[in-house]
């Protein structure tokens, strides 16, 4: 369930406090479950964000035919490949929730809140230098985009669930009922000549953003996106704007949506558009 707790920071700027806890007013309601990865709200199931955003893929991928062929073309069984494919997937997975899972706490220790450390990384953590100890290159690119963030960044929140409908002209909101969890949201108070405001960011672990087969072969998504290329960072795009369209719709503009993609001990952000507008007249 949403257990988010309201905190403040020592020295943060009022507004960033103020949006903490209007942001965890917002979406009390909304609970979450870990297992299943499950939102409801007044007992009803919503659909995911990231759910949501595979909607708009052409072809969804289908296993069973496409192991066959891989089999006819490779060798071993179909059932084989399946097998090697979902291990590879699980493998991926859940070093992508440990990683997101390292962020947050790293997040929250580097302005002093170590109680928020998730209880999974805390055999991590040395108290007694306020070291959380990085033990993948990935989380070692945790460490270094943390190191490297300006000190215009103010943190808001980590790992915060919300929903869409909450629009006070009706006519905004989606039709349909949806939620997520975005990974970090940011304000930037300006001090850094960068434009001031409320940012999404979003760690992304794979391996690949992009899919060099569908650029060259021109494969897209489905309206309204079919000048997007079918591949993870045009559905990142779409996630995003989500995230973004439903602060926005209890008030809260957001200036930008970044990827920060960690990579071996490296991390790269990413700018990403904005198609809310999109989303709101097709959802």
């Amino acid at each position: 369930m949403n257990n988010n707790r309201f905190f403040t920071i020592p020295a943060e700027p009022p507004i960033v406090a103020e949006v903490r806890r209007h942001v965890l007013d917002a979406f009390a309601d909304l609970e979450f479950y870990e297992e299943g990865h499950r939102y409801v709200l007044n007992g009803q199931s919503l659909p995911s964000v990231s759910g949501i955003a595979h909607r708009f893929i052409r072809e969804p991928f289908n296993e069973q035919l496409q192991a066959k062929r891989y089999a006819e073309k490779n060798g071993q069984t179909a059932d084989y490949w399946i097998q090697q494919w979902r291990q590879n997937s699980f493998r991926a997975t859940t070093l992508g929730t440990k990683t997101h899972a390292y962020g947050e706490s790293l997040g929250y220790l580097r302005v002093g809140l170590p109680e928020r450390i998730c209880p999974a990384i805390k055999a991590q953590y040395m108290s007694e230098y306020g070291f959380l100890a990085p033990i993948h290159p990935k989380e070692e690119a945790v460490l270094r985009f943390m190191n490297e963030m300006p000190n215009s960044m103010h943190l808001v929140l980590n790992e915060a669930q919300v929903y869409s409908g909450k629009n006070p002209c009706k006519e905004r909101n989606l039709k349909e009922r949806l939620a997520g969890t975005f990974d970090m949201l940011y304000y930037n108070d300006g001090s850094d000549g960068q434009p001031k405001g409320f940012i999404i960011l979003d760690y992304k672990t794979n391996a690949n953003l992009t899919n060099d087969f569908n650029r060259r072969y021109g494969r897209v998504l489905s309206s309204p996106f079919a000048d997007m290329t079918e591949e993870d960072l045009s559905l990142y795009t779409i996630q995003l704007s989500l995230y973004a369209l439903m602060l926005e719709d209890i008030g809260i503009p957001i200036i930008s949506r970044r990827i920060v993609w960690l990579k071996d001990a490296e991390y790269q952000i990413i700018p990403l558009p904005d198609v809310s507008e999109r989303l709101r007249q097709t959802l």
